[in-house]
């Protein structure tokens, strides 16, 4: 009985299924074949050459890398045999956490240099300072005495010098931004003004605004008061912002106090720049220092050995009163 065409057709059909069902690719038959030697710890000698280097053990690497397993064994047991006295584990003190914090007391915030670099690059921007000559501002020997004794609560009377330079000015402003952010991350209520910057002349609050300024995206507001502006613009001023640093001429600020335009009785940090040998200075310096409630901070850069100068004595406390000499680099740590 002769065979149709259909069923030969699908006589073919049927054993090209199975062929195909059979067939694996090169890249599957591969993969199988080293997953076999692999699980029976056998390789090729490439492989062996790819994965593992000759060693003084074995210098022609008929292991393949692997490691002996009786040797091994003998390490385990010497180890053992050695562990007769064993090495007692090293536990951190109880007190670990408080030499941290006091280890961090101790060192400036990441904040306050933050702020010394935010005022260096604002400054290098305006051209007003010369990075590549001078050093960074965070290296100034004065500013590091001088955030010791302002976190210590200490007042600075005396500098044996009458006018602030740029660094100083710098690091007054960096050290009481971050003392404003620690009391804020504390939860107190800070008054502004935080800071009051006295100056004897306009030129004088317009270069230490400049220095302040950069602060402004840190948070930190700075005002400026001085004659050279109409003092009608500065109290519309002084009605939409409430700054964090007030810088003023002590005739603008008693004319701003009289009519009512700030509040400066709250101040907690006051600094004097200026020569405290002029009459009328200093008379003005020391009516404001008197209108301030409770006991400020206090920073004169003067030499405050004079008798025009004993108000700021009384307005400090007196065990807490220090001095910080010139800014000499090598001898700045020194006390005078």
């Amino acid at each position: 009985m002769g065979k149709s065409d259909d069923s030969i057709q699908r006589r073919k059909n049927k054993k090209t299924r199975k062929k195909q069902d059979d067939k694996v690719s090169n890249r599957i038959a591969g993969i199988i074949a080293a997953k076999k030697r692999r699980l029976s710890g056998k390789r090729r000698m490439c492989e062996g050459m790819c994965y593992s280097l000759p060693t003084p053990e074995d210098p022609f690497n008929e292991r393949h890398g692997k490691v002996d397993l009786v040797t091994k064994k003998k390490k385990k047991q010497n180890l053992s045999k050695k562990g007769k006295n064993p090495i007692k584990k090293t536990s951190l003190p109880q007190n670990s956490d408080k030499l941290k914090e006091e280890f961090h007391m101790h060192a400036p915030s990441k904040f306050l240099i933050l702020c010394l670099k935010t005022i260096q690059d604002g400054l290098q921007q305006d051209g007003a300072f010369n990075g590549g000559e001078e050093k960074p501002f965070f290296v100034h020997t004065w500013g590091i005495e001088f955030w010791k004794y302002f976190t210590s609560g200490k007042d600075i009377i005396g500098t044996n010098q009458a006018h602030a330079t740029t660094e100083q000015i710098a690091w007054v402003a960096a050290t009481t931004a971050d003392a404003i952010s620690r009391k804020e991350k504390e939860g107190l209520s800070i008054s502004n003004p935080f800071l009051l910057f006295l100056v004897p002349s306009q030129e004088k609050a317009v270069k230490v605004r400049k220095i302040c300024k950069p602060l402004k995206a840190l948070g930190i507001h700075t005002v400026s008061l001085h004659p050279g502006a109409s003092i009608d613009h500065q109290i519309q001023g002084l009605k939409n912002c409430e700054p964090e640093f007030l810088i003023s001429t002590p005739e603008r600020l008693q004319e701003l106090l009289s009519h009512g335009a700030i509040k400066a009785s709250d101040v907690s940090f006051l600094v004097i720049d200026g020569p405290l040998t002029e009459t009328g200075y200093v008379d003005a310096v020391e009516s404001i220092a008197k209108s301030i409630s409770g006991k400020p901070q206090i920073l004169a850069f003067s030499d405050c050995s004079n008798s025009s100068s004993n108000f700021l004595m009384k307005k400090s406390v007196g065990e807490s009163i220090c001095r910080i000499p010139l800014d000499d680099p090598v001898n700045g740590h020194n006390m005078a």
